[in-house]
């Protein structure tokens, strides 16, 4: 073996020595080259797979990340401008994992955990101001994870308390969200976060909360406007919950039986928001009773005349007569009664409910069926008894009523749009690792071009060369391969004669049955 390798290392160099100046020159650039190449791009393809570990972080928290990967020993990368880090993909998830077992990354701001590492000699304003920097942060943390929020951070006012009631000022907060490309916050979302904020700091109210955008747009002033427009809001949305509703109920309901992504149905309702008020008063004449009942009686009976002399002298006497004589004066008697009745009477106060729906208009489209025709697919509509039957279904199904006034309209049409949700999980992994398997394949394309292009072509002209008929052992000559080969079968027949006549045998074998 080593002979050979030596044979075919002097072939080499004799047959590059043997070529023009100019040919050695381009022979051993594409030979580097060629070798470069292959180096650089086994090492490139070898290279592992780097994932987002996290993105859109704040400069705190990519710090402690990249601090702790580093201890970790971890490779990474940084990406758009250090708001991401690049981690292998094989330990995405494991990494994930242990830095949120170290509580990062922590989401901005400062928390409670300020409080974990206590320093001797702290004073009141220190603590006070620590205490309101970690609710500040943990505010702003939660109201992060709300739905369509990416970051937030949150100011809190809080003024020391009064003694006096007159001089006591309530605390305020103001919130700076910042909103996802192409989302925005519901009046739902923007009562969440106002009254989040209220009732995590004692004595706030919910008016003392100011919300704006990233890009300075007052939220609460919209939300909070006069009663007019809040309650005009609240209308609207109150009346689109009834429509869709109603839709996803007739979808449902009728895509169960000409199948899935085959039905659409639209719903308009009108809805009356207005307030009724009934106040009915009625008499019962056979039911009375006594409302109210005035008594006054005065009787005074006799009484004794006074006679003589105003004093004392007259009312002492000596007449034993006077002493026994019975008593003579007026006798009066006076009696006053009043009786007050009333009927019966019964009073009640009927409020009607807001948010009625006084009419339906319910449209829906049907998706019919196909047929192949020469080749073709052709669309069949329903018939119209089967668009009755589902007319049927769906008026019981929302309630349509006639007396006030509800549609209802079913139509069967083709479909245009193919249902694409099947195929939207193969479809978003497809996209998230195309990228690294698109620059992969087209590494290892230039590495084949190389060899079949450069390679290849050096390999044929030496193949070529009559100045080397035997290159370590591999003929390269056609001519001379044969005139070798021949002289290797006689040597061999020479040494076997029976194993060469029964090939020779064999052969004729075969050769009269292929010309039979």
């Amino acid at each position: 073996m080593n002979a050979r390798l030596q044979q075919l290392w002097t072939n080499l160099q004799a047959f590059f020595s043997s070529q023009p100046p100019a040919r050695r020159i381009a022979i051993g650039a594409v030979g580097v080259g060629s070798m470069a190449l292959v180096l650089g791009v086994a090492w490139w393809v070898q290279r592992p797979l780097y994932r987002p570990l996290f993105t859109n972080l704040s400069p705190e928290d990519a710090s402690a990340i990249v601090e702790t990967l580093r201890a970790d020993k971890v490779a990474y990368e940084l990406d758009e401008g250090g708001h991401a880090i690049l981690v292998p993909a094989d330990r995405l998830y494991e990494l994930r994992l242990s830095l949120a077992s170290r509580g990062l990354p922590e989401g901005g701001g400062v928390g409670f955990e300020i409080f974990d590492k206590q320093s001797l000699g702290q004073t009141d304003f220190l603590q006070h101001l620590n205490y309101q920097r970690a609710l500040q942060g943990e505010l702003g943390r939660t109201i992060a994870q709300l739905g369509g929020v990416e970051a937030a951070r949150v100011h809190l006012a809080i003024p020391e308390r009064s003694l006096f009631v007159s001089q006591d000022r309530r605390p305020s907060a103001s919130v700076v969200v910042k909103l996802l490309p192409g989302r925005a916050l519901s009046r739902a979302q923007i009562d969440g976060i106002v009254h989040l904020i209220a009732s995590s700091v004692q004595g706030m109210a919910p008016d003392a909360v100011t919300v704006v955008d990233e890009a300075g747009r007052m939220l609460t002033p919209e939300h909070r406007g006069d009663d007019a427009t809040t309650a005009s809001g609240t209308a609207i949305e109150y009346q689109r919950g009834i429509e869709r509703a109603t839709e996803e109920r007739i979808e449902s309901m009728v895509g169960t039986i000409v199948g899935s992504g085959k039905v659409i149905a639209r719903v308009a309702a009108t809805v009356d928001f207005s307030r009724t008020e009934r106040t009915e008063e009625s008499y019962d004449p056979d039911k009375t009773a006594v409302r109210q009942q005035h008594l006054t009686r005065e009787e005074t009976t006799g009484g004794k005349l006074a006679q003589g002399t105003p004093g004392t002298a007259s009312n002492l006497t000596n007449d034993p007569y006077a002493a026994s004589a019975e008593d003579t004066g007026p006798r009066t008697e006076r009696r006053d009664e009043t009786q007050s009745y009333e009927v019966s009477k019964t009073v009640s106060r009927t409020v009607g409910p807001i948010g009625t729906v006084k009419q339906l208009s319910v449209a829906v489209l049907v998706d019919g069926t196909y047929k192949e025709e020469n080749g073709q697919r052709v669309f069949v509509p329903r018939s119209d008894e089967e668009l009755d039957k589902l007319k049927t279904l769906v008026a019981g199904a929302v309630g349509l009523s006639e007396a006030r006034g509800d549609r209802i309209e079913i139509t069967s049409a083709a479909f245009q749009a193919p249902d694409l949700t099947a195929g939207e999980g193969i479809l978003t992994t497809a996209a998230e690792w195309a990228p690294s398997l698109i620059a992969r394949g087209l590494g290892i394309a230039l590495v084949l071009g190389v060899l079949i292009f450069g390679v290849r072509p050096l390999v044929q002209s030496l193949g070529t060369s009559r100045a080397l008929p035997r290159l370590g052992g591999l003929f390269l000559d056609r001519e001379a391969a044969v005139s070798e080969i021949a002289r290797e079968n006689v040597a061999l027949s020479q040494q076997n004669p029976e194993r060469a006549a029964q090939l020779v045998r064999q052969w004729l074998i075969e050769h009269g049955q292929r010309t039979a």
